[in-house]
């Protein structure tokens, strides 16, 4: 009876950590479309209202989600109350301080703190768009691909193992 619990559960943790590697590229694209998201109300804000940044960030924080919210607020904070230093420095350091629970890798980091130089550009802003456009739908490939691959892996890990158990 002991066994065939044990087994069971094991077959369970790893059907789960399969299913949780799935849930996580669907939560890295959907990061990626709620960053498109921002910019794309970013480039309208910029380009229409000629707010301050700090006003802007602060209208941006309250249609953003999860961690973009977080972030713009404090990047909003951050630029109210600086006392020198440019925006690339400011804007740098709030996405490596409060992007770091997201599920975007190290090179969208990367390529998000570049953008913050060029935020007076329409065009680099578009550019950035259509490269997070670029991402989203390789992002989105690749979960149909291995979404499927990493469920049906963590079920035969889970048989593999008990058979080995037993």
């Amino acid at each position: 009876m002991q066994k065939l619990i044990g087994s069971i559960l094991v077959l369970l943790a790893c059907t789960g950590m399969g299913a949780l590697k799935s849930r996580e590229m669907q939560t890295h694209m959907r990061e990626l479309k709620e960053l498109k998201k921002v910019f794309t109300l970013l480039k309208r804000e910029l380009m229409y209202t000629r707010a301050p940044l700090c006003e802007v960030f602060v209208k941006l924080s309250k249609k953003a989600e999860g961690n973009f919210e977080v972030w713009l607020k404090n990047l909003a904070r951050d630029l109210e109350k600086r006392e020198s230093g440019r925006l690339q420095e400011v804007w740098t350091e709030s996405v490596y301080r409060d992007l770091n629970g997201s599920r975007l890798t190290k090179e969208e980091r990367e390529e998000l703190c570049r953008i913050g130089s060029s935020l007076s550009y329409p065009e680099a802003l578009e550019l950035y768009l259509e490269q997070l456009e670029f991402s989203i739908q390789k992002t989105r490939d690749e979960w149909k691909d291995k979404h499927k691959l990493y469920q049906s892996m963590g079920i035969m890990a889970g048989i593999f193992l008990v058979i080995l158990l037993l």
